[in-house]
């Protein structure tokens, strides 16, 4: 983590414009082609929701902007950013699941495979969210339905604003193609829309290659 130098950076007005805000979050709902992935996920018998996690994961790393936070008031970017997700239990609640970003796929399925096994047995949550960390995406999905738009709850927090939320829906067969729809809501303050752009275009060309990427 390093403190990002605002008033030598180009985007200085538009920093100080959207951090004047009391919510400075936009979101875009962009459909994905996950044909390949589909198709490769279950060929070898693996989770789609952990190979899609897994991309996804990769995709928004790839880009500064999205690493960037607030820590302790000041500006600052992650060299590299957490998973915090949302599991639902064997009682119908939901646990929240996090862990340390790891690089290697086939590590990143095993610590992701137990942890959500864990959480679907956990019984009782005294504490929905125990930790106040923001070296992390906040990603949850509906795999139950597909949507064309989503919003998410934004606390008026700024630090908590500019954690990126995630979402993904049910993919749905149109056109001999898989698609769903996969919600990005960032914050203005370090995200402007080409950014967030590069984001959904490394995530799309990291599911057209599914056999390069997770191996």
């Amino acid at each position: 983590m390093r403190e990002i130098d605002i008033e030598n950076s180009n985007r200085k007005t538009t920093y100080e414009w959207f951090n004047s805000f009391r919510n400075s979050t936009y979101s875009m709902n962009v459909k994905m082609d996950v044909t390949k992935l589909v198709k490769y996920t279950k060929e070898q018998n693996r989770s789609f929701f952990i190979n899609l996690l897994y991309i996804v994961m990769q995709g928004l790393n790839s880009v500064d902007e999205m690493r960037m936070r607030f820590e302790k008031g000041k500006p600052v970017i992650y060299d590299d950013i957490n998973p915090a997700f949302t599991v639902m239990t064997k009682l119908g609640t939901f646990q929240n699941v996090r862990f340390e970003n790891v690089k290697n796929y086939h590590e990143f399925y095993e610590v992701a495979h137990k942890h959500i096994e864990e959480a679907k047995e956990v019984i009782g949550i005294e504490n929905y969210n125990p930790i106040d960390s923001h070296n992390e995406y906040y990603i949850t999905c509906t795999p139950w339905i597909d949507f064309t738009g989503l919003t998410h709850p934004i606390p008026d927090e700024k630090e908590s604003q500019c954690v990126p939320r995630v979402c993904w829906g049910k993919y749905n067969l149109c056109n001999d193609k898989y698609e769903l729809t996969l919600n990005i809501t960032v914050s203005h303050i370090f995200v402007d829309g080409y950014p967030l752009s590069k984001v959904y275009s490394k995530i799309q060309e990291l599911l057209d290659n599914p056999d390069d990427i997770l191996t």
